[in-house]
C-alpha cells in the first residue's frame, strides 16, 4: 500500500514537474516573440497549422474557423474579423424570427478585406430591410464540395429559408500534392481534437514547424505542372452544386446560384492580354449556368453583370480573386432585386389561384 503511495506521489510531482516545464517554455516562445507559423500555399496540406488562432482541423470539412472570438491575424492581413458561437463571421445568431437568407461560399462571400458592414450579406440585409434575417456563411478557402458538406451538416440547422451559392476560385486552384478534395484522407476525429488542442500552445507549433520544415519537399515539388489536378474537377463541381441545390429544395429552401466574378480582360489588363486563370474561370462559370438552367433555380450572373463596370477591384495585379467594397454594392443589389422579384411572382401567382 505504502509502496502504490509512494509511486503515486512520484507519478504527481513528475506531472507537475512537466507541466510547470511546458508552461515555462511556452511563456518564453510568446515572450520573445518567435515565429511559430509554417507556411504553406497548399491549402488541404496544413490549414490549420499555419493559422491554427484562425482555424481547427475538421475530418470532412478540412478545416472551421475557430468560433468565439474577435480576432486579428497574420491570415487576415492585420484585420479583424468577428467570428461567432457558430464559426460564421459576425455577430450570434438568435432564435429564428424571420425568414433567413444563408449566403454560402468561401473569402469572396466572407468578405476579404472587407469591413464588417460592407460586405454583400450586410448589405443585402440592409437592401431587404427588416424582411429577412441574413447570415454570412463564407468561410475563406472552401471549395463547393467543402462548402456542400458544410450546408448538409451544419447549415441546414439555422432553417434557412433561402440560400446563395458562390464558389469557384478555390476548386479549380491545383491540388496539394495531387490529391483532389474528395480523395483526402483525416485522421479520426479524436486525433485531431488532440491536434487542435495542442495546437493553440505556441511551444507545439514550433515544434511542428521544425519537424515539418525538415521533412516535407518544397511546395513547389507538389505541383506537377505537367497533369494538373485541380482540388474539385469540373464534373465534381457540377455534381456539388446539383446535390446544394436539391437538398436545399427537399427541405424548402430556395436556392439561389451566383457566377464567380472576375476581373474582365478587356477592362482591366493590357491590350491584347491573354489568361489561362480566365480560361478556366469561364468554364467553372458555365457549369454554374448550365446548373440553373437543368435545375430550373434562379441564377444571378455576377460575372457577366461585373463586366459592366471597371472599379471592382483595388488591384488587379496583385489579388483578381476578391471584388472590393464597391462590388460587394453592386452584388447585393443584384441578389436582392432577384429576391424582391421572386417574392413578387410568388404572391402574383398565389393571388391568382384565389
Amino acid at each position: 500500500m505504502t509502496s502504490a503511495k509512494s509511486i503515486l506521489s512520484r507519478l504527481g510531482l513528475s506531472l507537475l514537474t512537466l507541466l510547470a516545464f511546458v508552461v515555462i517554455v511556452e511563456g518564453i516562445v510568446r515572450l520573445i516573440g518567435v515565429d511559430t507559423y509554417f507556411q504553406n500555399r497548399f491549402f488541404t496540406l496544413n490549414r490549420a497549422l499555419d493559422y491554427p488562432d484562425v482555424f481547427k482541423k475538421d475530418r470532412t470539412l478540412f478545416w472551421r474557423l475557430r468560433p468565439n472570438q474577435t480576432i486579428t491575424s497574420r491570415f487576415f492581413e492585420g484585420r479583424t474579423y468577428r467570428i461567432n458561437s457558430l464559426g460564421l463571421r459576425g455577430e450570434n445568431i438568435g432564435p429564428k424570427t424571420k425568414p433567413r437568407i444563408l449566403t454560402i461560399g468561401n473569402s469572396c462571400t466572407f468578405g476579404w478585406r472587407i469591413a464588417d458592414s460592407y460586405t454583400y450579406a450586410e448589405q443585402l440585409q440592409r437592401l431587404l430591410l427588416d424582411d429577412y434575417q441574413v447570415i454570412n456563411a463564407g468561410i475563406p478557402g472552401y471549395t463547393s464540395l467543402q462548402g456542400r458538406r458544410f450546408f448538409e451538416s451544419d447549415l441546414l440547422a439555422l432553417e434557412p429559408d433561402i440560400v446563395t451559392i458562390l464558389f469557384s476560385w478555390n476548386d479549380h486552384w491545383a491540388a496539394g500534392g495531387g490529391i483532389a478534395d474528395k480523395d483526402q484522407k483525416f485522421p479520426p476525429s479524436v486525433v485531431l481534437a488532440v491536434q487542435n488542442a495542442l495546437s493553440r500552445l505556441h511551444t507545439y507549433r514550433l515544434l511542428k514547424k521544425a519537424w515539418l520544415s525538415a521533412i516535407e519537399p518544397n511546395p513547389d515539388s507538389l505541383f506537377d505542372r505537367s497533369n494538373i489536378i485541380y482540388r474539385v474537377e469540373l464534373d465534381d463541381y457540377r455534381e456539388n452544386l446539383t446535390a446544394i441545390c436539391r437538398t436545399a429544395r427537399s427541405r424548402g429552401i430556395t436556392p439561389i446560384l451566383l457566377t464567380s466574378p472576375i476581373p474582365s480582360l478587356a477592362t482591366y489588363y493590357p491590350p491584347g492580354a491573354r489568361s489561362g486563370m480566365h480560361r478556366y474561370h469561364a468554364m467553372y462559370n458555365d457549369v454554374v449556368r448550365q446548373v440553373a438552367l437543368s435545375e430550373h433555380v434562379s441564377l444571378v450572373d455576377l460575372a457577366l453583370e461585373f463586366d459592366n463596370y471597371d472599379n471592382l477591384w483595388d488591384d488587379v495585379n496583385s489579388d483578381p480573386f476578391h471584388f472590393n467594397t464597391e462590388g460587394h454594392r453592386i452584388a447585393a443589389e443584384l441578389i436582392a432585386e432577384n429576391i424582391l422579384e421572386d417574392s413578387a411572382t410568388r404572391t402574383s401567382a398565389s393571388k391568382q389561384m384565389y
